[in-house]
């Protein structure tokens, strides 16, 4: 049973020792009344509008918020028959009693004894879950919590949050969401065996813990589905919009804070299709989107299959609008059966790299007839914009073109011009091999203006020039926040983070 809980029948459950071993049609017709009525098993009676009322907690001992606790057991009370199982699965307690717990039933009200007598001066509360369903399988809709404690206060700390799903925004019902107290105000590197509170998200993804020892917490929220209160790899989860929060009694109505549910990647992207384009330029398809972790096309290992003589590539690239193919440019190869080597060098959006594998192509006779072209500048600006496009600070302006472009000849295509018509120096980068950014010498200065231009001739566009002014965003245009931090002894210095 989980978490140690025995559940245990009362007394009219159990069969006294020696006693219903006769057998006969008297004894049968004996029972039979009591078959029917269903005597050694409670159950509300039959009949009447479908049950759509979920359970509620009628009483309690201790009562909710009761301080100065000592007792050795809960006793809770509910406004009907519930599954005794769901509740099983529903119960927690926080912080976690030493030992087994046993619970008793009686008709609408069980027991929880605990094994060892409970801490002292120390907050205990108690949750029960959507899992908890009564009689007629109606569930819960939010969580019911209550607490007592063993001291003479109740602890007040607050954290409250919503999960949302990360594509649409939509709620997340019937996430577990567990907190671990951080002391240190970090994050836990490694998660404790147990959480130190637990609730769950409502109808509406939210989630609210009341009665916590006020300090910071880390808080994870997941779909616990194998219920081993530990985030697993293929289990959905939501983090903290922060890492570390507090948990104190100041805290505003509402909903808080936001948690993304996610599911966590482990698996890598897996090459499905090597095209041949022409004789010089390959296609190949993976099962997701990639990314490229470099642009050496060293990295990849070409050759011919019958003589097993390697073959050069000359460049690797992506393109925006359709980051599943990675595209290669090698020598001409002969119209003969060759080999790649997937390089260790294509990773999905979580990192998961691409495992080593091997394809075969047969290229065409085919020239390679692709003409290099300019695509635009970047960022592009709004199509109403007459102005200089505005750079946020530290982003680059640049170039996009619809393949590979080499240094020297990037270099023979761009300039970068002041506003004197001084000619700037500048160094590309790019991480898909076509989106080419200018990283100015000097940098760009705030309210700077400049000019990027491209030449069309070189491109066989005759008498084109194509052009764009950036200008770095203005002091003025950005926010700014200021303060006075009033203080006793500031020698030691305060940090204050956004």
């Amino acid at each position: 049973m989980e978490d140690g809980h025995r559940p245990e029948r009362s007394g009219a459950a159990r069969r006294a020792p020696g006693k219903g071993k006769r057998s006969g049609w008297p004894l049968a017709l004996g029972l039979l009344p009591c078959l029917l009525l269903t005597c050694a098993n409670p159950r509300p009676p039959t009949g009447g509008p479908p049950d759509r009322t979920p359970p509620a907690l009628e009483a309690s001992t201790p009562e909710a918020g009761a301080v100065n606790v000592g007792a050795a057991s809960v006793r809770l009370t509910f406004s009907e028959y519930v599954d005794e199982a769901s509740f099983v699965r529903a119960f927690s307690i926080s912080p976690t009693p030493e030992g087994r717990l046993v619970f008793k039933w009686r008709r609408r009200s069980v027991e929880i004894r605990f094994a060892e007598p409970l801490r002292q001066n120390t907050t205990y509360i108690l949750t029960l879950d959507t899992n908890l369903r009564d009689a007629h399988n109606v569930a819960l809709s939010q969580p019911i919590t209550l607490a007592f404690s063993t001291g003479p206060e109740i602890d007040k700390g607050r954290i409250a949050g919503r999960v949302i799903d990360a594509k649409e925004g939509r709620a997340v019902a019937g996430f577990d969401v567990f907190a671990y107290a951080a002391p240190d105000s970090a994050a836990p590197a490694v998660l404790p065996e147990n959480p130190d509170y637990r609730t769950q998200t409502d109808e509406d993804g939210r989630f609210a813990f009341a009665y916590l020892n006020e300090q910071p917490y880390f808080v994870i929220a997941l779909q616990d589905r194998n219920r081993n209160r530990r985030p697993d790899a293929t289990e959905p989860f939501a983090v903290p919009p922060r890492p570390v929060l507090p948990a104190d009694t100041v805290q505003a109505a509402g909903e808080g804070p936001r948690w993304i549910a996610a599911v966590l990647d482990t698996v890598p992207p897996a090459p499905q299709r090597l095209r041949a384009l022409s004789s010089r330029r390959l296609a190949l398809r993976f099962s997701e989107s990639v990314q490229l972790t470099t642009l050496d096309a060293a990295a990849w290992l070409l050759e011919d299959s019958l003589s097993g003589r390697p073959v050069a590539v000359r460049a690797v690239y992506l393109l925006p609008q359709d980051p599943r193919q990675v595209f290669l440019l090698a020598d001409s190869l002969a119209a003969v059966p060759h080999r790649l080597r997937v390089a260790a060098a294509v990773t999905d959006s979580s990192g998961n790299l691409a495992g080593p594998d091997t394809l075969r192509v047969t290229p065409p006779a085919e020239a390679d007839t692709l003409r290099l072209r300019f695509l635009g500048f970047v960022p592009a600006p709004p199509p109403e914009a007459a102005g200089p496009a505005v750079l946020p600070p530290a982003a680059l302006p640049g170039v996009r073109f619809n393949q590979a472009v080499a240094a020297a000849r990037l270099a023979e295509i761009v300039a970068v011009q002041d506003t004197a018509g001084q000619a700037l120096a500048f160094t590309p980068s790019s991480t898909d091999g076509t989106t080419y950014r200018l990283d100015l010498a000097p940098p760009l200065q705030p309210g700077q203006t400049v000019t990027v231009r491209l030449d069309g001739r070189r491109l066989g566009r005759p008498d084109t020039v194509f052009a764009r002014r950036f200008q770095r965003v203005p002091e003025r245009r950005l926010g700014a926040l200021s303060g006075v931090v009033a203080a006793a002894d500031t020698s030691g210095g305060i940090v204050v983070e956004l």
